[in-house]
């Protein structure tokens, strides 16, 4: 076998054309000296679900054992639960995918793709994620120097230090990049703290020695892209953008804001904390507030950026919502709440200090939100919000659960005087 681990763009092209050429993945893995498993795990990664075919704006599916029972010939017009998908009888047992089907491009059913651009990129991506800076913190870093400095003046090597101390979850290699990264320096830890001193010149690169790797798993089948065919497939879900606003990074109050973009209406959640616990959290009030069935109705989607503090995608989705990400400095891409941030900055100016100036808690941004959405807008034909959600939505109580109240056209305010105390 290959010694080489890495799989290169070469390779994943000629794994592409093996699939569409209908090669076995025993021949795939003979051709790149690979094992059977390295080429499997490869497609199970990189996989991409291409959605079945959507004609025009239609509500039903192609996709369902039950079309016949029902009384259709081979498209429902009707939106069910009880779907249950049809299965494919000629992609690749092993695999899964449908690379090579002489009926691909007619299918009217979900698809699995193998694409070799796509998955070097991903690859790219996660490489580099995982390059970035050391895989530990300054305080870990700490803890670690104060077991290992008093053993290495006492003249014990690495190795004997790991084998006593079970409890350290780094290699000795590790260890060993770590003093010669110059990770210990700080805590009097470096080459010439070894039993054996190494003649070794301290790098000079010392950036980043104690950020964590970032985890993306999050944004697996999350991205933009993911959510542009996802919208394709279910048309009539509606959408809800998410974002945060604060002014002092270190300090509340932090807004969870919550923009429904069918109706142009924007609500928020008071924190005190920004990071992903809290902003959970404040999905889960809305999900409480609501109740399951509204939550679902009305938030099916959420589209957000990817901050820190967004990154519990699957506890958020286990609410019955589905988020997606936009892409890195793309704030264009979810429009909707960005522009609806002018009118709350109107009423919470940037550099001032919120809680000073009033916002001290969830009354005082329902009071500012009620007064946001009963403001008219000029895309909305001088109507506001609130008008607009109750012409669409007549009998909901959303409005009603989330505590917006209309305010009176000559009576909205949107100045820092509407929250001053």
């Amino acid at each position: 076998m290959s010694n080489n681990k890495h799989l290169t763009l070469d390779d994943r092209i000629t794994i592409e054309k093996g699939l569409s050429n209908g090669a076995c993945l025993k021949a795939i893995a003979d051709t790149l000296n690979k094992d059977k498993s390295t080429i499997l795990k490869e497609i199970k990664r990189h996989v991409k679900i291409v959605p079945r075919n959507i004609y025009g704006k239609g509500k039903g599916t192609y996709d369902c054992t039950h079309i016949a029972d029902c009384g259709y010939n081979t498209y429902c017009t009707k939106i069910c639960e009880n779907i249950q998908k049809i299965g494919c009888k000629r992609k690749d047992k092993v695999s899964g995918v449908c690379n090579g089907c002489d009926i691909y491009h007619s299918c009217k059913l979900d698809k699995k793709i193998y694409e070799a651009s796509r998955a070097q990129k991903e690859y790219e991506e996660d490489l580099h994620s995982l390059r970035e800076g050391r895989d530990i913190t300054y305080s870990e870093a700490q803890k670690l120097a104060a077991i290992l400095k008093p053993l290495l003046l006492k003249g014990q090597s690495i190795a004997i230090i790991l084998s006593n101390h079970s409890e350290i979850p780094y290699c000795e290699k590790t260890i060993y990049n770590f003093i010669e990264d110059g990770v210990f320096s700080p805590f009097g830890i470096d080459n010439l703290s070894l039993r054996l001193k190494v003649k070794r010149k301290m790098t000079k690169k010392k950036k980043n020695l104690y950020k964590k790797r970032e985890d993306r798993r999050y944004l697996k089948e999350r991205t933009y892209d993911d959510f542009e065919k996802y919208v394709a497939s279910h048309p009539y879900q509606d959408i809800v953008e998410m974002d945060t606003v604060y002014n002092d990074v270190t300090n509340s109050p932090f807004i969870q804001t919550f923009q429904f973009t069918k109706y142009n209406l924007m609500v928020g959640i008071y924190h005190k904390e920004k990071n992903a616990k809290s902003m959970y959290e404040g999905v889960k009030i809305i999900h409480n507030l609501l109740g399951h069935d509204l939550f679902k109705k009305y938030l099916a989607i959420i589209l957000t950026d990817r901050g820190s503090e967004f990154t519990m995608a699957n506890e958020i989705e286990s609410l019955g919502s589905k988020i997606f990400y936009c892409d890195p400095m793309a704030s264009w891409q979810k429009p909707h709440v960005e522009n609806n941030h002018r009118l709350l900055r109107c009423i919470c100016p940037k550099e001032k200090d919120l809680y000073a100036l009033g916002l001290k808690g969830q009354d005082d941004l329902d009071l500012i939100f009620s007064h946001i959405n009963s403001y008219g807008r000029g895309s909305l034909n001088d109507k506001s919000p609130i008008e607009v959600f109750k012409f669409f939505e007549p009998k909901s109580q959303l409005l009603e659960r989330l505590h917006i109240k209309e305010i009176d056209p000559d009576n909205v305010t949107l100045t820092p005087d509407l929250i001053k105390k």
